[in-house]
């Protein structure tokens, strides 16, 4: 094996009582990408900010599995508050400490001993597989970035650079996936109002009139005279440096005893209309495109976490499970389901009679799966006509891999609460009768939708239940 050039001090062998190959980078223009297998591990020096970051980002953006698992560092002398270095680096290091650095790399090389070749298909997404690869590998979540050239101003810097489109709904996508396969656990960190038509982030809102659009308003105070009652615009009443009112002709003097402001009045330069009540919009600074507030798409950030589904499927990739996601008879997809979860909240806002939505989800391991082999379809197939025959006719259905959405309108909380625990107990009972040699637990949420209910929130508490049950 041919080994890199340790004459040369643009990328130099750190030695060490240990037997790794651990090089520190200077000339960035030297690094051979097609050598980074080579290596254990990579320290970066951070003395050239552009090409150190440029490096990093080619590491990480690699599709092949020991170059984008490569552990790497940076090396800088100052401290460093770049999030998206420090998401996309093992660690930003001041000296060269080569006990810590054989120590991750070990770690890193115990977890990658445990990954399974897979032989790419259509039905296996391989930027989800290196999401849940890196993660693994390091016993690391997924955070989001704030950065001002990403359209909706956040990134997943790893997502950002795996997914082959560059627009906000490839990566925004990507994450929903994952999250509802339930490869990760979703912890709230922000949350973000964006375009209804580019998802961008850049917003101006501003004040418009509502009749001819024009942003371009002044506000003038409306003042009350209570002794005659008059109200109008502070300009009727100003008389040089006094207010008099121009219906009864007295001086105003005191705010609180001889009039009040009980409000302001909007004026339109460019149409000259007088109005009380504007409307606010939120114009596009990425496609121009004029929102109404109402119009807005709210999207959530969180803070991703491996779950043990997802440590399954990185080490033995089954399959995103989109063509084993299939629509039974008495259910509908998951994207149309949460289109009637939001009529359905919007309904319950008007109506003030509250409804209830579950959540039924059996724990069916990727092991428990292949070990099922072709019974794993029968049985799925079974716990579906389960719950359509167990579920009211006005309750909507879904599935997503193994979880089953019930959205049941108009049904109080305590009576979704138990034809959800009868449900668990009678599938239980099945999975005890059919599939013995598996002990496969069913686990269950409920929440109510009530008219402070929000979209996200509440599929969000919805999947926390399932973690504590």
């Amino acid at each position: 094996m041919n080994k890199p050039n340790e004459t040369k001090a643009a990328i130099k062998r750190i030695s060490s009582d240990y037997d790794k190959e651990i090089v520190l980078v200077s000339d960035f223009s030297a690094f051979d990408m097609k050598k980074a297998p080579l290596y254990d591990a990579v320290i970066l020096d951070f003395t050239d900010k552009k090409g150190c970051l440029q490096t990093l980002k080619l590491i990480r953006a690699s599709f092949i599995e020991s170059v984008y698992l490569l552990p790497v560092f940076i090396l800088s002398i100052v401290e460093l508050k770049n999030e998206e270095i420090q998401e996309l680096s093992d660690g930003v290091i001041n000296n060269i400490q080569t006990d810590a650095i054989n120590s991750f790399v070990e770690n890193v090389k115990i977890k990658r001993k445990q990954l399974k070749p897979f032989t790419p298909s259509p039905e296996i997404d391989r930027n989800q597989i290196k999401l849940l690869r890196y993660s693994f590998t390091r016993e690391k979540s997924l955070k989001p970035v704030k950065d001002r050239f990403s359209v909706i101003g956040y990134k997943y810097p790893l997502i950002n650079l795996s997914v082959e489109s560059k627009d906000a709904g490839a990566e925004m996508k990507a994450i929903t996936n994952a999250v509802e396969e339930n490869f990760f656990r979703a912890d709230f960190i922000d949350r973000m109002h964006l375009c209804g038509k580019c998802y961008s982030g850049f917003l101006n809102f501003k004040e418009v009139d509502p009749e001819t659009g024009d942003a371009h308003l002044e506000t003038e105070n409306i003042i009350h005279h209570f002794s005659c009652a008059y109200v109008g615009p502070e300009s009727d009443f100003s008389r040089e440096d006094k207010l008099i009112c121009p219906k009864c002709s007295k001086t105003l003097r005191h705010i609180g005893v001889d009039y009040d402001k009980p409000s302001v009045m909007y004026h339109s330069i460019e149409s000259d209309r007088y109005f009380q009540d504007p409307e606010m919009k939120a114009e596009c600074l990425n496609c121009s495109h004029v929102n109404d507030i109402e119009g807005l798409v709210q999207y959530d950030l969180f803070e991703l976490h491996l779950t043990d589904e997802g440590k399954d499927e990185a080490i033995q990739p089954t399959g995103s499970q989109t063509a084993a996601d299939t629509v039974y008879s008495g259910y509908i997809t998951y994207a149309t389901f949460g289109t009637f979860l939001r009529y359905e909240i919007e309904r319950v806002k008007s109506s003030q009679k509250n409804s209830s939505i579950g959540l039924l989800r059996p724990a069916i391991t990727s092991d428990i799966e292949n070990d099922l082999g072709h019974q794993y379809q029968k049985l799925i197939g079974e716990i579906s006509a389960f719950v359509v025959n167990n579920t009211s006719s006005s309750y909507i259905l879904s599935r997503s891999v193994n979880s089953f959405f019930i959205l049941m309108p108009e049904t109080p909380i305590d009576k979704c609460n138990l034809a959800m625990n009868k449900m668990k107990k009678s599938l239980e009972t099945l999975f005890e009768n059919n599939v013995n040699e598996h002990n496969i637990d069913v686990h269950s949420s409920v929440r109510e939708i009530t008219p402070n209910s929000e979209y996200q929130t509440v599929l969000n508490d919805l999947r926390a239940g399932i973690l504590k049950d």
